[in-house]
Order: C-alpha cells, then sequence, then structure tokens
C-alpha cells in the first residue's frame, strides 16, 4: 500500500494541476477541473483549499518555490558568482518552458486585476527572487568578477532580460518557438557585457 501523503504534498500536487490546466487557460481553472486533473472527489480538494481563491493563492505559493529552489540549485551546482547567474537563468527558461501557465497566470485578473493584495504578494515574490540574485551579483563583484560600476540590481535586470523576450516568444506562439537556444546565446552577450574588465582591456 503506497504512503499516505502529507498535506503539505497533497496541496502542491494539487497546485501542480491547477498550473497544468492554466496552460489552457486561466478560465479552465475550477474546483472541479482541478479535482478531476488530481483524481479525487470535489469534495476532498475542498479539505486543502476551501475555493478557488485559494487555489490561485497556492498557485503562487508553488511558483515561489520553484523560483527560490532554482536559486538555491544553482548556488550548489556552481562556484563562481557568475557561474551561478548564468545557472540561474538556464533554470529560469527551463522553468518558464516547462510550466507555460506562469506567465497566463502572472498576466491574469486574478493576478494582476483588481485583487490588490495578491498582486503585492505575487510582487512580493518576485522582489525576493530579484533580491537573492542580486545577493549572487555582489558577490561577483567583491570577488572581483563582475564589473562594480553599476548596481547589482541592474545586473539582475540584464540578467532577467536574456529570458524573458525570448520565453514571451513561446509564450505568444503557443509553444512553436523554443526559447532555451536563444538564452543561451544571449548569456554569452550577458558575461561579456558585465564581467570585470581592466582599465586596459578591450571591449
Amino acid at each position: 500500500m503506497s504512503k499516505r501523503m502529507n498535506k503539505q504534498s497533497r496541496r502542491e500536487q494539487i497546485a501542480e494541476a491547477a498550473l497544468k490546466l492554466a496552460e489552457k487557460g486561466i478560465s479552465f481553472i475550477t474546483m472541479e477541473s482541478v479535482a478531476k486533473a488530481c483524481n479525487i472527489v470535489p469534495s476532498a480538494l475542498y479539505r486543502h483549499y476551501r475555493n478557488k481563491d485559494e487555489v490561485f493563492d497556492g498557485l503562487r505559493d508553488l511558483v515561489r518555490s520553484k523560483l527560490i529552489e532554482n536559486a538555491t540549485l544553482a548556488a550548489k551546482e556552481e562556484n563562481s558568482p557568475m557561474a551561478i547567474l548564468k545557472n540561474l537563468a538556464i533554470r529560469h527558461a527551463e522553468l518558464l518552458y516547462k510550466y507555460p501557465g506562469i506567465p497566463r497566470l502572472i498576466f491574469s485578473d486574478k493576478i494582476s486585476g483588481k485583487n490588490s493584495l495578491r498582486r503585492k504578494a505575487l510582487l512580493a515574490v518576485m522582489n525576493e527572487y530579484r533580491a537573492t540574485a542580486a545577493s549572487i551579483a555582489e558577490k561577483g563583484q567583491k570577488s572581483g568578477e563582475l564589473r562594480n560600476d553599476v548596481k547589482p540590481e541592474d545586473i539582475v535586470f540584464m540578467l532577467l532580460g536574456t529570458v524573458v523576450p525570448p520565453s514571451f516568444l513561446f509564450h505568444i506562439s503557443d509553444g512553436e518557438f523554443d526559447p532555451r537556444p536563444q538564452v543561451k546565446q544571449n548569456l554569452i552577450l550577458f558575461e561579456d557585457a558585465v564581467k570585470f574588465r581592466k582599465n586596459n582591456e578591450e571591449v
């Protein structure tokens, strides 16, 4: 007999199912459709999420968890701040490729509409993620690997710029455009732009 799933794991499983449904559109996320996707009855779903609004809160928490997990894994797999940042960007691109429902979720009325509390909560997640990346960039500046004439936050925005446009094309092309090769090309330019150079070194 399989071990019974604990409450947190079940909540994450439900959120994963909802995120999968979001690929087709936010309107496909209903209590009934989520329960069906999880192979549970709706009454079982209500034990974990009382309504659809709570499901969307669970989706936000899931996205946060995946972003922070990516940052943690990137730091474990690489040694230098530059390598960590590039790894993080590749992981970010892979995340958006694997879960195309994320952009639909972020730009939906359920997140960016009138519910200012949910919008602010998602903004807090994004700010936390950027702050984590900025701390990595700052370490690179202090170690002499990254240029120190710009703010670490600006380096992070440039890093995100290697990922977001290709991922946007993936989104609006309905999956026909694979963003990952372009992200890797962009990271070559990113590294060249932000690495530390001595005064007499050619750009």
